[in-house]
């Protein structure tokens, strides 16, 4: 069964992320999707189950990262998205003092040079503990680089830090408020 939910997990996070519009599916300001409307897709994708707001609800709560979320009817993915219309994110309350990031060594020359760039994504993604962002770092890397951001000096220059599933995310880091992370520094 874990393997059925880590299915449906990735192909929400497709439909939900990167390509609502090939399955006719509308995302609002702040990326919500109609559940119906998905849960609609997904039955078709998936006829040999039936796929509920409950199972997804379970799923979502089985999962090791807080990826997605229901609200009242809505369905919507937390970060990861590449649309082109820019998702609204609610802006961090509270801030740690320092947040982090996995990443290669090839890609830690370039960033302390020219910043953390979104890439891809709408955001930067940064991790709230060196844990988590070992983890990142990882999907790309035996041996990742964990950058520290100084998120009080950022947010003191202006900087908006969004709070978004268990991830922090925001639009570039300049270089001066990344330092690397040494080995024993938490």
């Amino acid at each position: 069964m874990k393997e059925f939910y880590i299915k449906i997990s990735k192909f929400l996070a497709y439909i939900l992320r990167h390509d609502p519009e090939k399955f006719h599916l509308q995302l609002d300001l702040e990326g919500y999707a109609d559940l119906n409307a998905v849960l609609k897709i997904l039955n078709s994708r998936y006829q040999d189950k039936e796929i509920t707001e409950e199972l997804i609800e379970k799923i979502i709560l089985e999962s090791d990262k807080r990826r997605f979320e229901i609200v009242e009817n809505k369905i919507r993915a937390f970060y990861g998205h590449s649309l082109k219309k820019k998702i609204k994110m609610k802006e961090a309350e509270i801030l740690p003092p320092f947040l982090f990031h996995g990443t290669t060594k090839k890609a830690y020359e370039r960033i302390i040079k020219e910043g953390l760039k979104s890439e891809n994504r709408q955001y930067v993604h940064l991790s709230g503990n060196v844990e988590d962002a070992i983890l990142v770092g990882k999907r790309r890397t035996n041996d990742p680089i964990i950058l520290k951001i100084n998120t009080e000096t950022a947010r003191k220059e202006g900087m908006i830090f969004y709070e978004s599933g268990d991830l922090y995310l925001t639009d570039f880091i300049p270089p001066n408020f990344i330092s690397k992370l040494e080995k024993g520094e938490n």
